[in-house]
């Protein structure tokens, strides 16, 4: 394996690190269930920001409530965003 191969593995502690160009600059906690499973919540901020907003007041989701906060206070608001 390579060092480049390397840098994209998932830590122990299903973190993967988020590199620049990325809209944030902390470490992503990967979703571990459900029909997410497998992807980081700095993807679901731009791919399906509400499903975050409502695991972050589920029960479920309280281990990922600080950092879904943080998430998507920095992510770019879309178009029609403000209009909520």
């Amino acid at each position: 394996m390579t060092e480049q191969d390397r840098s994209f593995e998932i830590a122990g502690d299903g973190r993967v690190p988020v590199g620049p160009g990325d809209m944030s600059s902390f470490d992503a906690s990967v979703i571990d269930f459900g029909h997410h499973a497998g992807r980081t919540i700095v993807e679901l901020a731009e791919s399906d920001p509400d499903y975050l907003r409502w695991l972050a007041r589920h029960p479920s989701g309280v281990r990922y409530r600080a950092e879904i906060g943080r998430v998507l206070q920095s992510a770019v608001p879309r178009a029609g965003d403000w209009e909520r």
